[in-house]
C-alpha cells in the first residue's frame, strides 16, 4: 500500500507543477486566448461634427488655420536666415584664406539665391500677418455687433 501511494504521488506530481506554470497567453489555441497577445479592439464611436456653426465660429476656425500657416512660413524664414548666415560665414572664411575665385563666385551666387528666397518668404509672411490681423478685427467687430443686438 505504501509503495502504491509513493508511486501515485510521483506520477501525479508533474501534473501539479505543470498546472502552476500554466500561462494561457502562450497558447495559440483560440479557446483559451481568442485574441492572441492583444486585447480585443472595441469599436470606436463615430465623431459627431456640429451641424451648425455660426459666422464667428467659422471665422475663428479660419483664423486658426491662417495662424498655423503663418507660423510655418515664419519658421521657414528663420531657417532660410540661418542658412544665409552660414553661407556668409563660409564666404568670409574663403575670402580670408584667399582660395579659388571660382568657389567665391559660386558662394556669391548661392547667397544671392538664398536672399531672393528669403525676401519672397518675408513678403508672404507680411501678407499673411496682415490677413490674420484683418480676420482678428473682423471677428472682434462681429462679436461687438452681436453684443449690441442684445
Amino acid at each position: 500500500m505504501r509503495t502504491r501511494l509513493i508511486l501515485i504521488t510521483i506520477l501525479i506530481l508533474p501534473l501539479f507543477v505543470k498546472a502552476q506554470n500554466f500561462d494561457p497567453s502562450k497558447i495559440q489555441n483560440p479557446i483559451f486566448n481568442p485574441w492572441g497577445n492583444q486585447p480585443p479592439k472595441l469599436p470606436e464611436p463615430p465623431t459627431i461634427k456640429p451641424l451648425y456653426r455660426n459666422r464667428i465660429e467659422n471665422a475663428q476656425a479660419k483664423l486658426a488655420n491662417e495662424e498655423r500657416k503663418l507660423i510655418k512660413l515664419a519658421r521657414k524664414a528663420w531657417e532660410k536666415e540661418a542658412d544665409l548666415k552660414t553661407e556668409k560665414e563660409n564666404l568670409k572664411n574663403l575670402e580670408n584664406n584667399n582660395t579659388n575665385h571660382s568657389q567665391i563666385k559660386k558662394y556669391n551666387k548661392e547667397i544671392a539665391k538664398l536672399e531672393n528666397k528669403l525676401n519672397k518668404i518675408k513678403i508672404e509672411v507680411d501678407l499673411k500677418s496682415k490677413k490674420v490681423e484683418d480676420m482678428e478685427k473682423a471677428i472682434e467687430a462681429a462679436k461687438l455687433k452681436i453684443e449690441d443686438n442684445y
